[in-house]
């Protein structure tokens, strides 16, 4: 804004002031006429674009590059390790987008003799949505072949939760019984095997639906079509004339797992209980060529108490019962893993009593374990884990089988002593236990009751 001023020496006309041989020029510039012209000039600069910002190409240095890449190594390493971790959880080995059993890559039991499994599986390399898989084994003494072979679809990354179809074609264990998720892979549990003298022959379709309901609860529904043929005589049978049918028949099961995830914020001088509980529910029903009928009760408790950093306690309660119209090879029988004088530890065992040595339609089995671990204040050397164990059970059979089969209603009972980790290398650890037994079914001969094991443990 220009203005014009006159005062009684100067006089200024349009901006231009008068004075002898002199000029000025005055300039007044308007705050407000600033502020307007800067706001008039930033609505012509444009407003940035926040999608063409979030997707605009950034030019890299060399450093950020590099660090890119690392990141992406890093992210490839770390869901190879996870794949590696969850595969070898289940027993397999990850080689590329196959996996290979590797639990049960050696199998023994007194009927088929050494029986080599090679069982193959497709893993997340591949796909993390479902995975393919079978099993093929060859039984040394027996000459039969074994196979088998499943479809698995999985619902979330977890695989948690998975459908799963399945077609098998195998000798199992007589009497055998089994939870949800009950032991891992690679348990000193998985040895009873290597005791295990009577078998069947099973082909079975099946159906399964595993879930997890909530963090402490898993469920599995299955249907199965089983046709079941006994290979041997029972060694529980006491009379010789019970004729042993093949069946053919449907199950429905559900197996259900509660479990309480332990607390590793816990020190390990504090005391800390973690319970697990197991329960099954099956129905079974034969078809009408040979009819049976039966439903199938069992449960199962173990929990686990850390009195010190070197003293633990342990006790695993079970129990089972099956009621109806049965057949011999529906009773429990697979409670004992004395082959030999001489065999694997099988922790949870009854390890002086003889593979189906009885039966039983009603059971309940008590296993109760103290573990000391030696030189727990040592870093290294030799530090054995000794572990005292107390075991009972006690069972009967329907009225209908009386007088035909043998059984431990008068309570049976046995202790040991295991001397774990007197030896180690690599995974591998190796003892020696010592288990006896007494009570109404002792033996005649003491050397009869005495079950000597060689303890292996893998540790991975």
């Amino acid at each position: 804004m220009i203005h014009t001023k006159k005062d009684n020496n100067i006089t200024c006309i349009n901006g231009i002031f008068s004075r002898p041989k002199r000029l000025y020029r005055v300039i007044i510039l308007s705050i407000t006429l600033i502020s307007a012209s800067l706001l008039s000039a930033q609505k012509t600069i444009p407003t940035p674009n926040p999608i063409r910002q979030n997707h605009a190409y950034i030019p890299l240095s060399d450093s950020a590059i590099y660090a890119l890449i690392d990141s992406l190594e890093r992210d490839h390493e770390r869901k190879k390790r996870r794949i590696f971790e969850k595969e070898l959880a289940e027993g397999y080995l990850p080689l590329g987008a196959i996996s290979l059993r590797v639990n049960r890559l050696i199998n023994y039991n007194s009927y088929e003799g050494f029986k080599p499994v090679l069982g193959l599986k497709t893993n997340q390399h591949l796909s993390g949505n479902y995975s393919v898989g079978g099993f093929y084994s060859r039984s040394i003494k027996s000459k039969d072949n074994n196979y088998g072979a499943f479809v698995q679809f999985f619902f979330n990354p977890q695989k948690s939760d998975k459908l799963e179809l399945a077609f098998q074609k195998d000798l199992n264990e007589t009497g055998f019984f089994s939870f949800l998720d009950a032991y891992s892979a690679f348990s000193d549990e998985r040895f009873r095997m290597f005791s295990t003298e009577s078998v069947d022959l099973s082909k079975q379709i099946s159906l399964s639906y595993t879930g997890q309901l909530s963090s402490n609860l898993r469920t599995e529904w299955s249907y199965n079509y089983t046709e079941l043929a006994p290979m041997l005589y029972y060694p529980f049978l006491t009379n010789n004339q019970l004729v042993l049918p093949e069946l053919k028949g449907h199950e429905a099961a559900l197996r259900m797992k509660w479990q309480t995830p332990r607390d590793d914020s816990i020190s390990q001088t504090d005391s800390q209980i973690v319970p697990a509980l197991w329960a099954n529910i099956r129905y079974a029903k034969g078809n009408s060529s040979l009819p049976y009928d039966y439903l199938g009760l069992e449960t199962q408790l173990e929990t686990s108490l850390r009195l010190s950093n070197s003293l633990t306690s342990s006790l695993r309660l079970t129990a089972g019962n099956v009621s109806g119209d049965l057949k011999a090879s529906h009773l429990y029988s697979a409670f004992g893993t004395r082959g030999n004088l001489i065999g694997l530890e099988s922790r949870y065992s009854l390890a002086t009593m003889r593979p189906a040595e009885f039966a039983a339609g009603t059971f309940a089995l008590a296993f109760v374990r103290a573990s000391l671990q030696t030189g727990a204040k040592k870093e290294k050397g030799f530090k054995p884990l000794i572990i005292f164990s107390s075991s009972a059970g006690w069972a009967n059979i329907p009225n209908s089988f009386k007088g035909h089969i043998a059984t431990f209603n008068k309570g049976y009972y046995e202790s040991g002593i295991y001397f774990a980790d007197l030896l180690k290398h690599s995974i591998l650890s190796y003892g020696i236990a010592f288990h006896y037994r007494y009570g109404p079914y002792q033996l005649q001969e003491h050397i009869d009751n005495l079950a000597i094991k060689i303890g292996l443990s893998i540790k991975l």
